[in-house]
C-alpha cells in the first residue's frame, strides 16, 4: 500500500463518518417543519424565543454559579410529583392552568440548560411570577425586589405573609452579591432602584448593570407557555386537580 492510497483511504473513512453522523442529521433536522400546537390543519405554530438582555442575564446567572443551589427543572411526573405545585410549575388563574413539566425548549437560545446541580434553594423555573407577587405586597417593582434580594438575601423586610406579617429570612444561606452594586452620590431625587439600606449622608447603593441584567433574566423565568400536544407529556389532572 502506498502512502497516497493510505491517505486517501483515511480521509474517505473520516468523510463517510462525518457525512452520516453530522451532515445528514443536520440537513434532516434543518428541513423539519415547525411544530403545530395541535393536530388541526390551521393550528398555530409553537414558537419560543429568548434573546438580547435575557440571554446576557443567563450568562451572568451561570458565571456566578446560581445553578449550584437553584434548579430550573419541574421533574417529569415519573420522577416526582411536582407538576401540580402552583407558582413552581406554573400558575392557576382566570386564564386557566399553565402548570406543566420542563421541556428542552424552555432553554432555547441559552448557552446552557440551567437545570441545576442541587435544589438547596427553591426552583426558579417560574420565579418571575413569584418575584412579581412578592414585590406587589411591598408596593415596589419586581426589579426593585430582586436587586434588594441580590444585595441581601437575609433581609426580612422583603417578604410578607398572607396577613401582611414579616417572614423571617435570616435562615437563608444564599450568598449576597455586593460586587454587583456601587455606592454613588445622590443627584437630585436619586435612582428609583437605590437600595433601602442606609448609607453615609449624600450616598446611595445602586445596582450596577450586571445586577439589572440578571434581574431581567430572573423576571423572564415564566416557563409556563402552552406546549404543542406532540411535545407535552404532562399527565391529565384528576378530579382533585392533581
Amino acid at each position: 500500500m502506498t502512502l497516497k492510497t493510505f491517505l486517501i483511504g483515511m480521509l474517505a473513512s473520516f468523510a463517510v463518518a462525518w457525512m452520516f453522523m453530522i451532515a445528514i442529521p443536520v440537513a434532516k433536522m434543518g428541513a423539519l417543519p415547525p411544530v403545530k400546537m395541535s393536530a388541526e390543519e390551521d393550528a398555530a405554530y409553537y414558537q419560543r424565543q429568548t434573546s438580547g438582555r435575557i440571554l446576557n442575564g443567563a450568562e451572568i446567572y451561570a458565571s456566578n454559579g446560581c445553578y449550584t443551589c437553584h434548579s430550573q427543572l419541574i421533574r417529569p411526573t415519573y420522577l416526582g410529583h411536582q407538576i401540580w405545585r402552583n407558582d413552581i410549575a406554573g400558575v392557576v388563574n382566570e386564564d386557566g392552568d399553565t402548570r406543566r413539566e420542563t421541556s428542552v425548549n424552555d432553554f432555547d437560545g441559552e448557552q446552557y440548560a440551567q437545570i441545576g446541580l442541587t435544589r438547596m434553594g427553591p426552583d426558579l423555573s417560574n420565579f418571575g411570577h413569584r418575584a412579581e407577587a412578592y414585590a406587589a405586597k411591598l408596593g415596589i417593582s419586581a426589579e426593585q425586589w430582586i436587586v434588594e434580594h441580590l444585595h441581601n438575601p437575609r433581609n426580612s423586610e422583603l417578604r410578607r405573609g398572607e396577613q401582611g406579617e414579616k417572614i423571617d429570612m435570616t435562615w437563608s444561606n444564599c450568598p449576597s452579591q455586593p460586587q454587583m452594586f456601587d455606592a454613588k452620590d445622590i443627584n437630585g431625587q436619586g435612582t428609583h432602584l437605590a437600595l433601602s439600606q442606609k448609607t453615609d449622608t449624600g450616598q446611595q447603593i445602586v445596582p450596577a448593570e450586571q445586577a439589572r441584567v440578571l434581574a431581567s433574566y430572573l423576571i423572564s423565568l415564566k416557563r409556563d407557555d402552552a406546549m404543542p400536544e406532540s411535545m407535552d407529556h404532562s399527565p391529565e389532572p384528576n378530579d382533585e386537580g392533581k
